[in-house]
């Protein structure tokens, strides 16, 4: 008896009850975050706000110059060792990818601290700000939870990644309201927040070991020697090469698009175009989350053929679109008036950039699942061409337009390059899918081999 309906049921209902956990911790962070950010603007000037952005910005950038997503490589490379039932091969990948996380937080604390002072002339940072700049570089000694994310992710504990979400917004909430009453300066107010990510990393990296004993045990620094992990994980560099620079494409341009932002504009700019994509992370991180709940499941079914794998694709794609059209709406009618009633007067000219990063974040939403799927597939290295010529697009667009048009500039720039990475990325899977085979009765070993990145 052919039992696929019930197998392809089943993983759409794990898909979304694992959304689901994810998107309820995404969202009560997504509202504390926005909490945070709504109190720092309201009690500090536009500029004094715009200065903890940067610095903030800063941070994230050395961030991304290190961050190589090494979950991505425990989920495409564990998980056929799971199911072959293979712990010595899994616990070789998590040795490798943890020391590549320990390394990677080492050097980017070590650089965020050094180059802190040689940024300050371009942003006009004066000793006190340069210090609050080397103070909150202090979290990115906790920036290595590739690793245990992933094991989490390996073991379908969607629950703890749910609970982690809230962790630091929650800690940066109670800080930033007991700075406020305290009538705490700026360097008190970077203490708090940096405290509160150090918190939810380390938190994160707690419950992924704790995880990794629970169900494979020992330690997994003790073992055979990783002198041969390229012959014993084939692909591997090239799948972290691609997926290191897919990251760095995906965020760095926007982070240093804040930073030109307060360049051309100063740093009040900046603190607006930030308000503005805080905003548009209502979009953004379901975005994330759906993306690390359907990977898992399309690489299994790329194994089985193109039928479950287009009827998940295509549930996903519409979900994102209608979702992002409500927010677009909403603030196409509402957005000025959120701002001023929230944050005052002096932030309505973020309300339009909004409804416009709005529309660029729901075309990205279907880009990012399209992107899965062609991750999936065995397209990363495609995918990524599309998204260089899009991040090259959009700064280029970012650098001409905002000096001219002041903050709808960024908005513009945004929609055009979302647009070029859907159309793209879009051609490639669909053409995937037309030349691939029906779902099999008898499902293939997953890992049916594909293309290799």
């Amino acid at each position: 008896m052919n039992t696929r309906p019930t197998e392809k049921q089943s993983l759409l209902d794990r898909a979304a009850k694992n959304f689901g956990r994810l998107l309820r911790g995404r969202g009560v962070a997504a509202v504390l975050e926005l909490m945070t950010i709504a109190l720092l603007a309201r009690a500090l000037s536009p500029a004094e706000f715009g200065q903890i952005v940067l610095i903030q910005t800063y941070v994230l950038i050395v961030r991304g110059l290190f961050n190589f997503r090494l979950f991505e490589a425990v989920i495409r490379f564990g998980v056929p060792a799971i199911e072959a039932h293979d712990d010595v091969s899994l616990r070789k990948l998590l040795r490798l990818t943890l020391f590549v996380d320990l390394a990677a937080s080492a050097l980017a604390t070590v650089v965020a601290l050094l180059a802190a002072p040689l940024v300050a002339g371009f942003l006009a940072w004066d000793a006190s700000l340069v210090l609050a700049a080397m103070l909150y570089s202090s979290v990115l000694v906790t920036a290595g939870i590739g690793t245990p994310k992933g094991i989490l992710r390996l073991f379908d504990r969607f629950d703890v990644l749910g609970i982690q979400l809230m962790v630091s917004p929650v800690l940066r909430l109670a800080g930033v309201i007991a700075a406020l009453s305290l009538d705490a300066g700026l360097l008190w107010l970077v203490a708090v927040l940096a405290a509160g990510t150090l918190a939810g990393n380390f938190y994160l990296i707690a419950r992924g070991w704790r995880e990794f004993r629970r169900r494979i045990g020992g330690s997994v620094l003790r073992g055979p020697s990783l002198k041969a992990w390229q012959q014993d994980f084939p692909g591997l560099r090239a799948f972290l090469t691609i997926v290191y620079v897919q990251t760095n494409v995906d965020m760095l341009p926007k982070h240093v698009s804040t930073l030109l932002a307060g360049s051309f504009l100063g740093p009040a700019a900046a603190g607006m175009l930030r308000l503005a994509r805080e905003a548009t992370k209502i979009l953004s991180k379901p975005g994330a989350l759906l993306q690390q709940v359907l990977f898992p499941d399309l690489v299994r079914l790329w194994g089985r053929g193109a039928d479950s794998f287009r009827m998940i694709l295509l549930r996903a794609l519409m979900i994102s679109g209608l979702f992002g059209l409500v927010f677009i709406i909403g603030s196409f009618f509402g957005g000025r008036l959120l701002f001023t009633s929230v944050l005052g007067p002096d932030y309505a000219d973020a309300a339009p950039l909004l409804t416009l990063l709005l529309l660029s974040a729901t075309l990205e939403l279907a880009a990012v699942v399209l992107r899965t799927a062609g991750y999936a597939i065995g397209h990363a290295g495609e995918i990524l061409r599309l998204h260089l010529v899009s991040a090259v697009i959009y700064l280029a667009a970012f650098s001409v337009l905002t000096p001219r048009m002041g903050l709808i500039g960024p908005g513009i720039a945004a929609c055009v390059a979302a647009t070029v990475t859907l159309l793209g990325i879009g051609r490639l899977v669909a053409k995937s899918l037309r030349n691939a085979p029906p779902d099999s009765d008898q499902a293939q070993a997953p890992g049916r081999p594909t293309r290799q990145v």
